[in-house]
């Protein structure tokens, strides 16, 4: 009676043994960095939803006059976490030290529209269409994976418990200004960058490293380093650069209720650059 009892325990414990060592199937096995790349990039571009977390550090020198150039030309230290769902709405609760001391504020889009809440306040921005609609947290991992060139597997590690494939490459100079480009253009922060005035190797320190889930073959986490001590023609009034960036996904596809803030007022983005003397 005992033995049964212990066989029969055992039996019903096997499934769970079996996940344990290793059920699950690495699909990136015998694909080439560029081939695991190219499959990740499809499958987070058709995600519908998914959670981030953002980690930004870093110290530039900007060709900026006045108040809004001193603050933005000192330290920079950017932690958050927020929610993204097609088609572009998003919601970010955000951490910066940026100048005297840290922000928290959250920013919101949804309905076409862009919100910021801080200090027990809720506006909604009066921009463009356009830019809003160029403010798409959903293409931002896939954008900053977009940046590497000449990939190279490192090997198999984890991220927050999920097995992934580590990739490093370095920084391709023509997408990072095609990126920069397109925000300074939306925000009308300067002209936009074509190729051409991204030839040259400026950068110091480039280098990216992604991290892809080995069974879902999705982009889990990504990092950027970049340095420049020198004017960078492919982001014009950019004179030097020290950045560090971290973004990491999770809950893909899990429900993202994403609404706007009550009771915001309407507040011109240009009298808010207009009171940092911008």
């Amino acid at each position: 009676m005992r033995r049964s009892l212990i066989l029969l325990l055992a039996l019903a414990t096997l499934p769970f043994v079996a996940i344990g060592c290793g059920g699950g199937t690495d699909a990136t096995q015998g694909m080439t960095a560029e081939q695991v790349l190219t499959e990740s990039a499809k499958r987070t571009e058709a995600l519908t939803s998914y959670r981030f977390a953002i980690d930004v550090k870093a110290k530039a020198e900007l060709d900026a006059a006045g108040a809004l150039g001193d603050i933005l030309s000192g330290p920079l230290d950017i932690t958050g976490e927020g929610a993204a769902k097609d088609p572009g709405d998003f919601t970010f609760d955000v951490t910066v030290t940026l100048g005297p001391g840290p922000i928290q504020a959250n920013i919101t889009k949804v309905g076409g529209a862009l919100y910021a809440s801080l200090l027990g306040q809720a506006i909604k921005l009066d921009v463009d269409a356009a830019v809003v609609k160029a403010l798409d947290a959903t293409k931002l991992a896939p954008a900053l994976a977009g940046w590497i060139k000449d990939p190279v597997l490192v090997g198999t590690e984890e991220v927050d418990g999920v097995p992934v494939v580590h990739i490093r490459g370095t920084v391709d100079e023509k997408a990072l200004a095609d990126d920069a480009g397109a925000l300074l253009t939306g925000i009308d922060a300067g002209g936009a960058v074509t190729a051409a005035a991204a030839g040259g190797d400026q950068l110091e320190v480039a280098t990216v490293d992604i991290w892809v889930g080995q069974e879902d073959l999705l982009l889990h986490r990504v990092h950027a380093g970049l340095v420049s001590k020198d004017a960078l023609a492919a982001v014009p009034g950019l004179k030097s650069i020290d950045l560090d960036l971290t973004a990491t996904l999770s809950g893909f596809d899990a429900p993202v209720d994403i609404t706007a803030p009550a009771g915001a007022r309407t507040v011109d983005l240009a009298s808010i650059t207009g009171l940092l003397g911008g």
